[in-house]
């Protein structure tokens, strides 16, 4: 995202967490224009705060709008809230970008629930990156993963990509919004959120522990950290499908919390376990 803000000043930033606390805001350039929607999924139950977020930014000096929506998130209501009568006359038709987990993809592991959303997300987009192309140990396997979301979105172009970085086109697209069509049901009731703040530096040998030994359940972990054995960093902590990732942000400034979103999540025992992270 800080690409993209350092390449234009007309850029607006909405970015949208299931939970009460934005991660990404605290490490975006203090200069961008960017509003934060928590709490709630601007597909379904903010999609009118959505609308209303739109029309404000219309006003000022702003070319463009990227919408970072939450990871469960449905965009074929996004593309609805962006007809609205309100600011249908304002804004372009909107370029559904969605980043693929190539190596999940071919996972069996997902419920039915989240196995249809990802097939949606997939079948609403114009343009498909497929991220970590390199963690898939054939080709047979790449060919697999392009022709799955070949097939559900025929006319999205497909791109390969490492660490999100696009490597290599394999399919230019030709998707327009009225080429995405799919049910707009998109029921959130089977997903949770769990929002952790540690008051303590934790063990980064106990947090690798607790990352191996997390439920299936968890799709998504996302947060800051600080450890006792680097006590003068703050780190970045992602984790989505089987795969963690922690990046220094130096000695900046940020809060110690942790987001965690699944399927039917044991709160309290989840809660445990991270305190044990700080005071085990």
């Amino acid at each position: 995202m800080n690409k993209i803000f350092e390449e234009s000043n007309q850029v607006a930033l909405i970015v949208n967490e299931f939970g009460r606390f934005d991660v990404d805001s605290h490490i975006m350039n203090q200069t961008a224009l960017s509003v934060s929607m928590l709490q709630g999924c601007i597909c379904c139950d903010l999609q009118d705060d959505l609308v209303m977020q739109l029309h404000q930014l219309s006003k000022q000096e702003v070319q463009h709008v990227v919408i970072e929506a939450t990871g469960i998130a449905n965009p074929i209501e996004l593309l609805s809230a962006c007809q609205d009568p309100i600011i249908s006359n304002v804004y372009e038709a909107p370029l559904v970008i969605t980043i693929v987990d190539s190596k999940r993809l071919l996972q069996n592991e997902n419920t039915e629930a989240t196995e249809t959303l990802m097939d949606d997300q997939i079948r609403a987009s114009h343009r498909l990156i497929l991220n970590k192309i390199d963690l898939l140990n054939s080709d047979e396997a790449r060919q697999e993963v392009i022709q799955y979301v070949s097939q559900l979105a025929p006319y999205s172009q497909i791109d390969l990509a490492i660490y999100g970085e696009v490597k290599e086109s394999v399919k230019h697209g030709q998707a327009t919004i009225d080429k995405v069509n799919l049910s707009t049901s998109h029921p959130h009731t089977h997903y949770e959120v769990l929002s952790y703040d540690f008051t303590h530096p934790i063990s980064h040998e106990q947090l690798v522990q607790f990352i191996l030994n997390m439920p299936d359940s968890i799709l998504r972990m996302k947060g800051y950290v600080q450890f006792r054995e680097f006590p003068n960093e703050i780190y970045l902590l992602q984790y989505s499908g089987g795969l963690p990732a922690l990046e220094s942000m130096g000695d900046m400034k940020l809060p110690t919390t942790v987001v965690l979103i699944g399927e039917k999540l044991d709160k309290p025992a989840l809660k445990n376990k991270l305190e044990l992270l700080q005071f085990g």
